[in-house]
């Protein structure tokens, strides 16, 4: 890896970028197919958690806007070879953006990071808020185009940027979830009404066994094309960052499964016991989350093991 001037905030911006995308599409997913149902027939909570939404949303979307620009500007700089201030320039901005993939894809990224400003402006209108909850996926699965995935030719490539996509997709509904959850049961308390929190705990905990496991299948996918081998795993720094990254999702997994089969059931039964472990293990998942979007962001400024052994 190199360290040099646009090598470490290249790193960082992207995982802000991918924690903050992650986030805005986990809570708006949230928002739709765990809150809302669970609350039809509390008005008011659901009006405070709507809004609540609404500005989370629009704080990431901020935040991606934001770092977006700055991995272009990076970009910029490390595929002209230039130092950061000649990179700047309008001319090398412009041959990126229009005849990279790269900036293509951010054009094209940028463009529904528009769309999805607007459905949150509109967020009152039903029909917005379904087509901000497909903005803010498409906005994440988007971002298959700007990684490996997108170097990938043939049949292969296309099984790749579905896998990385789909695997994008499910990463976001999980960790991203998990900021909403957080926010939810530090408020249930004042709702008094625990059979709700099951409720929304339930959804949640249904909808993140469908990510570990979207999450295990296109993780192989992407594993077997990008590294290839076992000696692949151990012998390069690809595979050991990789190796790391499958520990973190492993101590995830034992704390979402306490979750699932030990805290969730006791909701509503042992006074504020299990929420308040129900918070902090989600607390906990989510840190451990955050740190995989920061190996992500590193794994992709490596060249996959499978090109470094034979």
């Amino acid at each position: 890896m190199d360290w040099s001037t646009a090598g470490a905030p290249l790193v960082a911006t992207r995982a802000v970028h991918f924690a903050a995308m992650a986030v805005l599409a986990g809570n708006i997913l949230f928002h739709a197919a765990v809150a809302e149902p669970a609350l039809r027939e509390q008005p008011s909570v659901a009006a405070a958690a709507r809004t609540r939404a609404l500005r989370i949303s629009w704080g990431c979307l901020a935040i991606a806007v934001i770092s977006g620009a700055i991995w272009l500007m990076l970009q910029a700089a490390s595929m002209s070879g230039m130092p950061l201030d000649e990179a700047l320039s309008l001319d090398v901005l412009s041959t990126v953006i229009t005849e990279t993939q790269f900036g293509q894809m951010t054009a094209l990224r940028s463009g529904i990071a528009v769309c999805l400003a607007i459905c949150l402006v509109c967020d009152h209108v039903e029909i917005a808020r379904w087509l901000g909850l497909a903005a803010s996926l498409a906005f994440a699965a988007t971002l298959a185009w700007t990684g490996h995935a997108a170097s990938t030719f043939g049949i292969v490539g296309y099984l790749h940027l579905a896998a990385d996509a789909l695997h994008i997709l499910a990463a976001a509904a999980w960790i991203g979830g998990l900021v909403p959850l957080i926010l939810f049961l530090a408020t249930v308390h004042h709702i008094g009404s625990p059979s709700l929190a099951r409720d929304v705990v339930g959804r949640f905990s249904t909808t993140g066994i469908i990510c570990v496991a979207t999450l295990i299948l296109t993780g192989v996918t992407n594993t077997l094309i990008l590294v290839g081998s076992a000696h692949g795993l151990i012998a390069t720094e690809y595979g050991q960052l990789l190796l790391i990254k499958l520990a973190v999702f492993a101590f995830m997994l034992t704390f979402a499964g306490v979750n699932r089969l030990s805290l969730t059931p006791r909701l509503g039964k042992s006074g504020n016991g299990a929420r308040a472990s129900l918070m902090r293990n989600s607390t906990i998942e989510l840190v451990l989350g955050l740190i995989i979007f920061a190996i992500v962001g590193l794994l992709g400024t490596l060249h996959p093991a499978i090109h470094l052994v034979n």
